[in-house]
């Protein structure tokens, strides 16, 4: 929660100083460095789904403590809802996202060869392997690429040379069954 609040802070000193409507590219190491930290700020407070008057709000707030002008609120009120107000926020977002979720799989499930594990996970086999399946005490290699619903890879091995060795027992249930 303190960490919230400071990096809410520390987000609108930097957009407050007038110069960060229309920020120039960086161009220093110590102006890359605060862009850094603008983004680092961001990913901490994304799930706030701030728009731009709510952020027009949080600015004006931090301005206001960062030049210790009167506070338009009082924070021992206010300040226990920021947590509220994220996990709300929160909620709504993960809403949508089980929403985008569920289309994408039953478009998934209506693939031709899609088959549904026990544990509800959707496989569609691109080339059947040859040999025995490996054992839950066995090592194996395996080349992955791993994307969200939209096609954005989030980890993948096959832009390395080798692939990734991996215990069976530690792999997600979903890649064991099928």
């Amino acid at each position: 929660m303190r960490f919230i609040v400071f990096c809410l802070a520390t987000m609108l000193c930097l957009g407050t100083t007038g110069a960060f409507a229309g920020a120039p590219e960086p161009t220093t190491d110590e102006q890359k460095t605060f862009y850094a930290m603008g983004l680092t700020i961001s990913q901490s407070i994304w799930s706030f789904n701030l728009n731009e008057s709510d952020l027009e709000l949080v600015k004006s707030g931090i301005n206001d403590g960062v030049l210790k002008k009167p506070p338009k609120v009082d924070l021992q009120t206010f300040g226990p809802k920021i947590q509220q107000l994220q996990q709300a926020r929160a909620s709504i977002i993960a809403e949508g996202e089980k929403k985008r979720g569920a289309a994408f799989l039953a478009k998934a499930a209506s693939e031709p060869g899609a088959k549904k594990t026990e544990s509800g996970a959707l496989i569609t086999t691109i080339k059947e392997g040859k040999g025995a399946s490996p054992k839950r005490t066995d090592t194996v290699k395996v080349h992955y690429n791993g994307t969200l619903i939209d096609g954005t890879v989030f980890d993948s091995t096959l832009k390395k040379s080798e692939p990734t060795t991996l215990i069976v027992s530690e792999m997600s249930k979903c890649w064991t069954e099928g």
